[in-house]
């Protein structure tokens, strides 16, 4: 299946049913299937076709839903992006893609950054943000102390109320197989350059389909979604819940974190989804003990390993809600793995084993299999896994070979077979002669009670070569008690993975997706003086 004609049959099934929830505006499906309609002929008039690619860089609304499918509707390629100023991801991922068309809003294309990059792109379509109602989805005069958008002109930019409200809502004429490329999602390559991972049609409906299969997905299913949907994590919850015709419960405001959950209530949303920074700032910074969601039936974590203790700490606040750990890539269309809620507690620790048509080995440096309990990197074989990267021969060709998809990640099997994460092979730090996974100290002093969130990075030592350094945000705002935490590791550690020090922080560095930026923590580890807890931590209250 086509991964537009989602849409299309849930539009045909239930056209009167909610596809969207906003704040201020729930879209049916028959309306959202007809905007769709609109962006495609709109971009079709503008000579945008079969192969093309398509940059969508919004913020989550029912405008970027829309653009998504209806750039699929076209035959061409949807890219999304993060939007806003300062942006050099978007201007490297955009030179890479070069595409034909792009979707944004003012503030985005109006960047001195960026302006560069919006030059090149045939047409350009600004999108100004809307927050309150209008007689139709998308075709809303701003609200008020929107920056306004600049006068349509031939080689200017197109207003999004004008191109698209002018064009038609009939279904596009246009040809396509499964073959053919769906999207390309950009993430972080290894020289930190944005790589371009080509997903088609197919890949992402296998995936669709096996994760609707697990968690048994259906047309009553409402997800609350906080992630962007230029991240793919966020554009699973998309595909499922479209697949099936559910709803996505649209909301920007997590930054506000006891607004979300009143909005989980008051939509009587199904289903929550997040990356380990998520669960923390609901764990430690939200009322979330303090409410009950009769309506929620499951809840998925992926993004990243979230340590034990955080499952803990949710399952005590949530308890009677299946919660289902997940591993996965952009590589992957998004899922790899996943934990049934019934083995969390004997398998705690583990990301479960493969999704419905995948298989994970785990492989040796030889590239032979390695014994249960043996570590090695996860390679992982399916029909949703990616051909390669856009534009990047060298890296396609390091990354996809004959076992499979090399995900970067250590692990080991168990002898039943369920995986377990031991870190990402960048991220091991070789001390001495051990190599030891920074996942394995994090998940250490996550356990500790004053701890907030945990990172560890390798530092250069003059005698070890390198020694992990721990990055360390505290509960309630404070800092942690540096000789306690000390203290703590020394109880729970071998000596080689102990800290050579902590740093306390205000916060750590995160992607746009929520993810702990190692990079920016290595940056700042090069400043860290080496000398133990009390300099570590000295820096930390200046950083």
């Amino acid at each position: 299946m086509l991964v537009h004609e989602y849409l299309e049959r849930s539009a045909q099934r239930a056209p009167d049913a909610p596809a969207i929830v906003e704040l201020s505006r729930t879209t049916s499906y028959r309306d959202l299937d007809g905007l769709a309609n609109r962006v495609a002929n709109a971009l079709m008039a503008r000579g945008v076709l079969r192969g093309d690619r398509v940059v969508i860089a919004l913020e989550n609304n029912v405008e970027l839903v829309a653009a998504y499918f209806g750039v699929m509707k076209t035959g061409a390629t949807v890219v999304p992006l993060p939007p806003g100023p300062r942006n050099d991801r978007l201007v490297r991922a955009m030179a890479d893609c070069a595409p034909k068309a792009c979707i944004t809003d003012t503030p985005t294309w109006a960047d001195e950054l960026a302006s560069p990059a919006f030059a090149a792109v045939p047409t350009v379509i600004l999108y100004d943000r809307v927050h309150r109602p209008g007689p139709a989805p998308g075709i809303t005069p701003a609200a008020p102390g929107t920056p306004a958008a600049p006068p349509a002109s031939a080689g200017g930019p197109l207003r999004w109320e004008e191109l698209i409200g002018a064009a038609s809502d009939r279904q596009p004429a246009a040809h396509m197989i499964d073959l053919d490329l769906a999207a390309i999602i950009y993430t972080s390559g290894s020289t930190g350059e944005p790589r371009g991972a080509m997903l088609s049609h197919g890949n992402i409906s296998a995936n669709t389909e096996s994760i609707v299969r697990y968690l048994h997905l259906t047309a009553a299913d409402r997800v609350m979604c906080v992630l962007p949907l230029y991240y793919v994590f966020g554009l699973s919850l998309l595909h499922t819940h479209v697949r099936v015709g559910g709803a996505l419960i649209i909301d920007n405001r997590f930054a506000f974190p006891n607004v979300v959950l009143k909005a989980m209530q008051d939509t009587r949303a199904t289903g929550f989804s997040g990356v380990p920074s998520t669960f923390a700032l609901l764990l430690h910074k939200s009322n979330l003990a303090s409410l009950t969601f009769p309506d929620l039936r499951y809840v998925t974590q992926a993004g990243g390993g979230l340590p034990p203790a955080r499952i803990r700490e949710w399952l005590e606040k949530m308890p009677g809600v299946p919660f289902y750990v997940m591993y996965g890539a952009t590589e992957a269309s998004a899922r790899l793995t996943y934990l049934e809620p019934a083995d969390l507690d004997r398998k705690l620790g583990s990301i479960g084993k493969g999704i419905p048509n995948v298989e994970i080995l785990v492989a040796k440096d030889d590239e032979t299999i390695a014994a249960a309990g043996e570590v090695g990197e996860l390679v992982a074989r399916g029909s949703n896994i990616s051909c390669g990267y856009w534009n990047n021969p060298v890296e396609t060709a390091e990354r996809f070979g004959p076992l499979g998809y090399r995900t970067g990640d250590l692990g080991y099997a168990d002898d039943e077979g369920y995986l377990f994460l031991v870190g990402r092979k960048h991220d091991m730090i070789k001390v001495g002669a051990h190599r030891v996974g920074a996942k394995e100290i994090e998940d250490v002093l996550s356990e500790h009670p004053g701890i907030h969130e945990a990172a560890v990075v390798g530092v250069t030592h003059p005698i070890l070569g390198e020694a992990p350094l721990a990055f360390v945000v505290g509960r309630d705002g404070d800092a942690p008690d540096m000789a306690a935490l000390a203290a703590f590791c020394k109880s729970h550690l071998a000596a080689h993975k102990i800290p050579i020090g902590f740093v306390a922080m205000p916060s750590l560095p995160k992607s746009s997706v929520g993810k702990i930026d190692k990079g920016a923590l290595r940056q700042l580890a090069a400043k860290v003086p080496h000398g133990g807890v009390g300099a570590a931590g000295a820096l930390g209250a200046e950083s």
